[in-house]
This record gives C-alpha cells, structure tokens and sequence, in this order.
C-alpha cells in the first residue's frame, strides 16, 4: 500500500524542523543557503521565504512605522502583503535592512540564538514599541468582516535554544506584571524554541489537546505552553496564521498617498 501522502508532509516538515535546530545541511531543505552555518536569522528567513504564500513578501527587517511616524524596535524579519511599498535601497543583495509601514505588514520574527531572561525580554519590548494598525472602518471589501486586525502582524519569537518552557513562563508573567499597561495586541503570538517546545498566545476559539488530557479552552490573551512535537506545532500554526493574513489583506484597502504628504510636510 502507498504512504500516506500526510506521512510524507509530516516527514517533510520534520525535515524543515531539523534544518531549524542545525542538524541537517540547509541546502537539503532550502534551495537559496548552502551554508549550515549561516546566521539563524537567515535560516529562519529561508524557511518563510520558501513555505509562505507568494502573496508574502519576506526580507531581514530593521523597524515598522505608522501613519505618524512612529517606530519600532529593531524588528529582525518582516513578512508583508505584495502590495505595500518596499524600501530595498540599502537591501539590495538580500542581506542587508529594510523597513514597512505597519499597515500592510502581515508578521514579524525575533530571532533569538539562546532565548534567557535578558533575550526575551528584549523580544517582548521590541514587539511591544510596534505602532498600532489603523481602524478597518471603510476600508474592507464588500461584505466583507475581519476579527482582530488591532493584532496585526503576526508576531514570532524564535531560537534555537533556551530555558526550560516553565521558566519561560514565570519571565513572561514577570514582564508583563511590570508592563500591564502593554496590550494584549502587542505581546507575541508565538515562542517557538526548536526541539524543546512551543508556547502560544490563546485566541478566540483556540482549544489545546494534550495526551491524556481532556480538551482545554485557554483564556484568551494567556499563554499555553506545548511540548509534544513542538517543531511540527510551531512551523504549521506560523504557515497557517500568515495564509490568513495574507488571504484577508486581499480585501484590505491600502493607500499609502499621505505617506507623500508626510514627506512633504503637509
């Protein structure tokens, strides 16, 4: 009997996962890096590059800003839809920095080499400096409804080592006891440390299967940590949460016109 084409991508998709954590030549999975030991940050960049959807423009980042011209932190990578304004100048051979308006951005990534306290709590206040995203009123398809746009982009952390999950955890409560007045909008939706585990920001509708546990609804705005297969988790709930945001920003209307005003100084 043939395998399961399901068995396939799962395998497949372990695959991507162990040229995450290292343990396999990048080239085997990712076409554009020969080099294992390229930076994580490329790595990471690759696997977007190569699995999210062509609606999604991928490139190193630097900051976002708002209609004001606020900006954030030093944002490592930056994920937008395909029609919102690059600014390549200084990026033109792929390695260097760029910048986006927060307004067409669909996700961001921290990278982090071994997430500590000192490192996430770096990755939560560079998440937390992200300007806000404007009202959707009059400006969707329509017919057309979209939930939660105020926590867009999608918002990742990623490392290739780190602490315990539960100590994670404790320093997650920790900051945000101090920073309660950060919204839940602007803490991160995803801390993915590759072979260890997954911790996820609940959502609306969210539920959380462990084995030998009864199905559970998380609070929303709480974090649920996972362990099991937690490579498999974190790279299919990333994929997932980018085709959405990439599929709703179609039916967004984006004008970027003020933007001359702004520089003009009008």
């Amino acid at each position: 009997m043939a395998q399961n084409f399901f068995d396939r991508l799962r395998d497949y998709y372990l695959d991507v996962a162990k040229v995450l954590r290292g343990e396999a030549a990048a080239a085997s999975i990712f076409a554009n890096t020969s080099d294992i030991g390229l930076a994580r940050e490329k790595v990471y960049l690759e696997f977007l590059k190569q699995h999210a959807p062509s609606k999604c423009n991928v490139f190193l980042g630097g900051f976002l800003f708002d209609d004001e011209g606020a900006e954030s932190k030093q944002i490592d990578i930056i994920v937008t839809t395909d029609t919102t304004p690059k600014f390549d100048f200084h990026n033109q051979d792929g390695s260097g920095k760029s910048f986006s308006p927060v307004e067409g951005t669909l996700g961001i990534a921290s990278i982090k080499s071994s997430l500590d306290k000192d490192q996430l709590f770096d990755a939560l206040a560079g998440i937390a400096s992200i300007p806000p995203t404007k009202s959707l009123d009059g400006r969707l398809s329509l017919g057309v409804q979209i939930t939660g746009y105020d926590d867009w982009p999608y918002k990742i952390v990623y490392s290739s080592d780190g602490l315990k999950g539960a100590t994670i955890l404790e320093h997650l409560k920790t900051y945000y006891d101090q920073h309660p007045e950060i919204p839940i909008s602007r803490r991160p939706n995803i801390i993915h440390v590759a072979g260890k585990y997954v911790i996820v920001r609940a959502m609306k509708g969210m539920k959380i299967n462990k084995p030998g546990m009864e199905e559970i609804t998380p609070e929303i705005g709480t974090f649920a940590y996972l362990d099991r297969d937690a490579d498999l988790q974190a790279i299919l709930w990333v994929l997932h949460s980018l085709q959405q945001k990439a599929s709703h920003s179609a039916e967004i209307s984006y004008n970027y016109l003020h933007y001359m005003k702004k520089i003009h100084g009008l």
